[in-house]
């Protein structure tokens, strides 16, 4: 970004050109290009503002104090090619955070950090727990089980503005993917559609090599994905096609390990299972990535969690599905379904980005 040299008039102060003394700034907060005009006198090595580096105070003979760029009345050059600087109010950076001269505005979805706390687009309205600046997604399908009710088309709906994407059986992409921080993989297996209750989870088609470079890639770039399996009869086939989207990223289910069921009562610490004591399962398959971290077994022991870091990005397996049906979790005793996914969401969830407090009395 390149700005002009601002004209500063001076109320009662006569200077001249030969008067200028060129000082060395000893260290700012502004732009590393930029160069700050102060009165001889005052701290002027703390001129122009910004991202970061240094650039060299120009204090000006007969003037009255002032500080430079930062908080005085010091003009500000940022020659284009420096990293970032917003002059001498603003003092941005270039990932969007604010800098130390950021000026408190109301948080909007906009990309910016508006309240110069350091996190991009935390706005929660509803003091939810959800940010209601999150774009997510599902690939797949529900599930039919249960009545069919869906996480995301009621909880997550009810929370955020924004809901959640269905991108059901669209071919996966770069362009497709990009406007998403978040993507939760549904019934994704390319065996055989699944029916109960009316309502039909119909089969994927199976991922292409291009498909699958472009969700690593997603993913290793900072995007945050939650995997979740047993919608079918036939676990052991169900696995093939979301394995080929967990392979580049070291995560997997297992083929052979199909019988994970009942509570999951054994947690280890971790951003994802705060406050997290027990959740039920039905006909799941143990996670068995070779590069995942275990979090969670169930009561005879088998795997029913795994967590990855990959790259900048943030890989969840879960051993189950029935964590995505509302009327299996919405009014149980006893279990954290919804704490859970506040958890979930917020770990996938860039790190600077979209992160609100989870509120208090979730725990059912």
């Amino acid at each position: 970004m390149s700005f002009r040299l601002r004209s500063l008039t001076l109320s009662g102060l006569a200077f001249a050109l030969a008067g200028l003394t060129i000082a060395c700034a000893s260290k700012n907060d502004g732009d590393k290009d930029g160069l700050g005009l102060g009165a001889k006198g005052g701290t002027s090595s703390s001129g122009g503002g910004g991202s970061g580096g240094s650039g060299p105070g120009i204090p000006i003979t007969g003037g009255s104090t002032g500080s430079g760029a930062t908080g005085g009345t010091g003009i500000v050059v940022t020659p284009t090619g420096g990293s970032g600087g917003m002059g001498a109010s603003a003092g941005g950076s270039p990932s969007g955070t604010a800098g130390a001269g950021c000026i408190p505005a109301p948080e909007v979805c906009d990309g910016e950090d508006n309240d110069c706390n350091g996190i991009i687009d935390d706005l929660d309205a509803g003091h939810d727990g959800v940010c209601d600046c999150l774009n997510i997604a599902t690939v797949g399908e529900i599930g039919p089980w249960s009545n069919g009710g869906d996480v995301f088309s009621s909880w997550l709906d009810a929370r955020s503005p924004q809901g959640a994407v269905a991108l059901g059986d669209q071919v996966l992409t770069a362009e497709l993917l990009a406007p998403f921080e978040v993507i939760v993989l549904l019934h994704v297996a390319d065996t055989t559609d699944v029916s109960s209750n009316g309502v039909t989870a119909h089969k994927h088609h199976t991922f292409s090599t291009d498909e699958i470079a472009a969700f690593d890639a997603w993913v290793t770039k900072g995007g945050g994905m939650m995997s979740t399996i047993g919608y079918t009869g036939d676990e052991a086939s169900e696995v093939t096609n979301v394995n080929l989207l967990l392979a580049p990223l070291g995560m997997a289910y297992s083929n052979t390990k199909l019988d994970l069921q009942g509570y999951v009562t054994d947690w280890a610490q971790h951003p994802v299972t705060n406050g997290i004591s027990s959740i039920n399962t039905q006909n799941g398959v143990e996670p068995d990535g070779p590069m995942g971290t275990t979090l969670a077994h169930d009561s005879g022991g088998r795997v029913a969690l795994q967590v990855k870091e990959a790259g900048d990005g943030h890989v969840i397996v879960w051993g189950d599905e029935w964590v995505t049906y509302d009327s299996e979790w919405a009014n149980v005793k006893g279990e954290q379904v919804e704490l859970f996914w506040l958890n979930v969401l917020k770990w996938l969830s860039p790190p600077k980005t979209c992160q609100v407090p989870i509120p208090p009395g979730i725990v059912k």
